[in-house]
C-alpha cells in the first residue's frame, strides 16, 4: 500500500506578543476612558485622571491644562491635530500647543468624518455636523449618546446607552428609532458602531454583535457563525477587514470569518476590556478597568521562535543542568535576581526530553554551544543514577544545602548524603516509570545522534546498570527500604493476570519491550535481545501491544506522553517487519483516540513512524499559536457560549472539560502529559465576581479546571523545542533560515 509522507515548508510568520503597562510605566491611572493612535502611529491614552503619550517604552503624561482631567475622547483629524473630550469641552491641540477650546452642553463622546469629508461630533446629549460657518446640524439625542457611525449622503447612526439605534432620516431631520423586539437588533443597549464600504451598520451591544443593511435585514450570532455572542464594550476594525471587539470578559479578534479570543490574565491584566485601537502599523491596544495591553506581531521562522525560547530556558529553568519549572516571587516578573528553580518529582523525565529535543537539534544545525548544553544535562541525568548508592535505581531529584527548598517535602522520601565531589545533598527516592521513560528516551536520542566514542561508553554503563537493577528485581524499580517503587513495575505476571494493573497493563508492556530494545541497541548484550523475544512472545506483550491504549475519555494523560515516546523509539529499533506491524497497530489505535487534541508532539510521531497522513497542518497551527510567554496565567473561558462541553467526567467526579481543546494561544501551558480539554485555572474569584455583576445569572456558573495558576510558575520551553526539533530531524518540517 502506498504511504504519504507529509513534509510541510514553512515561511517566517507574525508572533504576536503582548505587553502590559499600568500606573507603575506611567499611566495616570489603570481606570482607562479612551485610547488613540495618531497618525504617525503613537499612542495616546486616557484616564479617569489625566492623559498620557507612549514612547515605546513607557507613558509619559501630557499637560492638557486641567489638573486629573477625566478624559472622554481622543481623536487626531487629516492634519495630526489632537482633539481631547474633558467633561464639557474639547481641547484641540497642535502638538503640544492648545490652539481652540469649544463648550458643549454634555459630555463628548465622538468624533467622526464621514466620506464627504463633513465632521460629525457627538455629545452625549446632542449631535452636531460642523459647517463652514458653524453647525450645519444641531440635533437633540433621544437618550445618552454612546456611540457614532457615519457614511455619506448625511447617513447618520447613533447608538446610545440604553435607548436603542438612532438613524438620522428626513428632510425635516429626526430621528428614526431602531429598538429591540420591533427590530432585528440584539439590544437596547448599543456600546459601539461601524458602518463598512457597503454601507451597512455593524452593530455592538450587550448582547453580542449584530449586522444591519440600512433596510430590514438584520444578522448576529444566532443565524451566522463569525459574529460575537458577549457583552462587547468596542470595536477596531483593520486595514486588511479583521475587526477586534473588546468585551467584558476580554478581547475578540475576527479574522477569516473565525473568533480567537484573547482573555485574563495571559493576554489582559483584567477580564474587563473597555476599548480597543488599533494603529498604523497593525499593532493592536485593548484597555480595561486595570491597565492596557499592547499586542504586537513580530515575523520569525519557527528555527528563531526555538532559538528564543530556548535562551529563555537556559537563563530561567536550569539548576545543576536539570531543566525544570521556575517558581516566581511575583505575578509575571522573570529576573535571575529573584525567584526560584525548585525540585521536581519528575526531573529526570522533564531534563531527559529536555536534552533529547537539543540532540534532534545538534542533528540538525552541528552547533557546538546546542552541544555543550545537551552534554551538561546528560551528565545531570547520569549523576541521578549515582548519587543513590544502589547500582541501577536512580533518584526522582537532587538538591544542594543553597537550594530554598533544601530540607522540605516528605522527609522519608528524602535521603541525605554526598556526592562523588564531597557535597552534602539530598536526593528523592520512590522513582517512578516516569523517571525510566526519561531517561531512555534521552540515552538512546543522545547515543545515537550526539554522543563520541567516550560518552558512547558511560551511557551503555548506565543503561545496563538500570536494566540489570529492573530485571534482578522482578522487574521492578526497588527503592533503599527494600520495597518496590509504586508504579515502576514491569512484572508481567502482574501486569498480565492482575486487574489492579488493567490500565498500565499495554503501556509498561509497551515500555518494557522499548527498553530491552534500547538496551540492546546501545550496549550489544545478547540478553536484553532474548528477553525481548521472550516477553514480545510468551509473555504475550507483543500481543498487548496491538492495543495498549484503554480509551479514557481523554481525562489521564500521562501514560499518552509515555506511550508516544516509547513507541518511537520501538519502532525505530525494531527490524522485523512483522512485529513492527503488529506494534502499528496499537500506535495507530492510540494516535485515533488522541488525534482530537491536536498535538504536535504525537502528530509527528505518528507522521514520522507510519510515513501516514498525520494532520500536519495542526502542527504547524500548534507551534505558530503556541504564545512565547511561557508563564502559567490565570485563565478564564467558561464565561464562552461557543464552546461543547463533555459533561461525561463529572459522573466519575472530576470537572467537565471540552470535546475539543481550544488553541494554544488561548489555553494553559501544557506539557504533552497535561490536559489539554480544560478551559479555566486560578480564575474563581474572578469568575465569582462577573458572575454576580451578570444580568444573566445562568451565564457563569462554571469554572471547571485542573489548575490553580497565578502567574507565579515559568514553564521550560520542552513543549515546544522537543516536537518542532524532532520534526526538523525526521523531515517533516523544512523550516526557512
Amino acid at each position: 500500500m502506498k504511504q504519504y509522507r507529509t513534509v510541510i515548508k514553512t515561511n517566517k510568520f507574525p508572533q504576536l506578543t503582548r505587553r502590559v503597562f499600568t500606573t507603575a510605566d506611567g499611566l495616570k491611572s489603570d481606570n482607562i476612558t479612551a485610547m488613540r493612535f495618531d497618525n504617525n502611529g503613537v499612542l495616546f491614552v486616557g484616564t479617569d485622571k489625566g492623559l498620557a503619550r507612549f514612547d515605546g517604552e513607557k507613558f509619559s503624561p501630557v499637560a492638557i491644562g486641567v489638573k486629573d482631567a477625566a478624559i472622554s475622547m481622543i481623536y487626531f483629524n487629516s492634519e495630526n491635530h489632537m482633539f481631547v473630550g474633558v467633561g464639557n469641552s474639547m481641547l484641540e491641540f497642535n502638538g503640544k500647543k492648545k490652539i481652540s477650546e469649544k463648550q458643549f452642553g454634555s459630555k463628548l463622546v465622538d468624533i467622526k468624518v464621514d466620506l464627504d469629508g463633513a465632521a460629525w461630533i457627538l455629545t452625549e446629549s446632542v449631535l452636531y455636523k460642523l459647517g463652514e460657518n458653524g453647525y450645519d446640524i444641531e440635533i437633540g439625542v433621544p437618550g445618552k449618546g454612546s456611540c457614532l457611525a457615519v457614511y455619506k449622503n448625511n447617513k447618520v447612526y447613533v447608538g446610545t446607552a440604553g435607548g436603542g439605534l438612532h438613524a438620522l432620516v428626513g428632510k425635516r431631520w429626526h430621528w428614526s428609532e431602531l429598538m429591540e423586539g420591533v427590530t432585528g437588533i440584539l439590544s437596547n443597549t448599543i456600546t459601539c458602531l461601524y458602518m463598512d464600504p457597503v454601507g451597512s451598520i455593524w452593530v455592538g451591544t450587550d448582547k453580542g454583535v449584530c449586522v444591519y443593511d440600512d433596510n430590514s435585514y438584520w444578522l448576529d450570532h444566532s443565524k451566522i457563525v463569525g459574529l460575537p455572542d458577549a457583552h462587547i464594550t468596542g470595536m477596531a476594525i483593520a486595514e486588511n477587514g479583521d475587526k477586534y471587539f473588546s468585551t467584558t470578559t476580554g478581547l475578540i479578534h475576527q479574522h477569516n470569518g473565525r473568533l480567537s479570543y484573547y482573555g485574563y490574565k495571559r493576554w489582559l491584566p483584567s477580564p474587563n476590556a473597555t476599548g480597543v485601537a488599533i494603529s498604523p502599523d497593525g499593532s493592536v491596544c485593548v484597555s480595561t478597568d486595570k491597565g492596557i495591553s499592547l499586542f504586537e506581531t513580530k515575523m520569525m521562522s519557527l528555527r528563531e521562535k526555538a532559538n528564543e525560547l530556548r535562551a529563555q530556558t537556559e537563563k530561567y529553568n536550569v539548576r545543576y543542568g536539570y531543566v525544570i519549572d521556575r517558581d516566581l516571587e511575583h505575578e509575571g516578573v522573570l529576573s535571575a535576581d529573584e525567584g526560584h528553580i525548585l525540585a521536581s518529582d519528575n526531573e529526570g523525565l522533564w531534563t531527559g526530553l529536555y536534552t533529547a529535543a537539543l540532540c534532534f537539534e545538534y542533528a540538525c544545525t552541528k552547533d557546538p554551544e546546542v552541544r555543550k548544553d545537551a552534554h551538561r544535562s546528560l551528565l545531570a541525568m547520569i549523576k541521578l543514577t549515582e548519587i543513590t548508592g544502589i547500582e541501577g535505581f536512580f533518584a526522582r531529584a537532587i538538591r544542594y544545602s543553597d537550594a530554598v527548598d533544601y530540607g522540605t517535602g516528605a522527609r522519608h522520601e528524602w535521603h541525605i548524603t554526598k556526592d562523588a565531589e564531597g557535597r552534602e545533598c539530598e536526593w528523592l527516592g520512590e522513582t517512578s516509570s516516569d523517571e525510566v521513560v526519561g531517561h531512555f528516551y534521552c540515552y538512546a536520542n543522545y547515543f545515537d545522534l550526539v554522543a563520541d566514542d567516550e560518552e558512547k561508553k558511560l551511557i551503555a554503563d548506565t543503561v545496563k546498570k538500570i536494566l540489570d537493577h529492573i530485571i534482578n528485581n522482578n522487574f521492578h524499580l526497588v527503592d533503599t527500604d527494600g520495597l518496590p517503587t509504586t508504579w515502576a513495575n514491569w512484572d508481567p505476571d502482574l501486569l498480565n493476570n492482575d486487574h489492579k494493573w488493567i490500565y498500565e497493563k499495554g503501556t509498561n508492556s509497551l515500555q518494557m519491550l522499548t527498553f530491552l530494545k534500547i538496551g540492546y541497541h546501545i550496549t550489544g548484550d545478547e540478553k536484553y535481545e532474548k528477553l525481548f523475544v521472550e516477553f514480545a512472545g510468551k509473555k504475550h506483550f507483543a500481543m498487548n501491544l496491538m492495543q495498549y491504549k484503554i480509551p479514557d475519555g481523554h481525562l489521564l494523560h500521562i501514560d499518552d506522553n509515555h506511550d508516544f515516546l516509547m513507541i518511537s523509539l520501538l519502532m525505530k529499533y525494531t527490524d522485523d517487519p512483522n512485529l513492527r506491524s503488529i506494534f502499528a497497530m496499537g500506535l495507530t489505535h492510540h494516535w485515533e483516540d488522541e488525534k482530537v487534541e491536536r498535538n504536535a508532539f504525537f502528530n509527528f510521531v505518528y507522521g514520522a513512524v507510519t510515513g501516514e497522513w498525520y494532520n500536519a497542518d495542526d502542527c504547524i497551527d500548534e507551534l505558530m499559536d503556541m504564545p512565547m510567554d511561557q508563564i502559567m496565567w490565570p485563565l478564564y473561558n467558561s464565561y464562552r457560549k461557543d464552546l461543547k462541553w463533555d459533561m461525561a467526567p463529572a459522573e466519575l467526579g472530576m470537572p467537565p472539560q471540552l470535546y475539543e481543546p481550544l488553541p494554544a494561544h488561548e489555553r494553559r501551558i501544557t506539557s504533552n502529559d497535561s490536559n489539554r480539554f480544560t478551559v479555566d485555572s486560578g480564575v474563581e474569584d474572578v469568575a465569582q465576581e462577573i458572575f454576580k455583576k451578570s444580568d444573566e445569572p445562568t451565564a457563569y456558573t462554571m469554572f471547571p479546571g485542573t489548575g490553580n495558576d497565578k502567574g507565579l510558575v515559568l514553564k521550560s520551553c520542552t513543549n515546544f523545542t522537543h516536537p518542532y526539533w524532532y520534526a526538523r530531524y525526521y523531515g517533516l518540517i523544512e523550516d526557512c533560515e
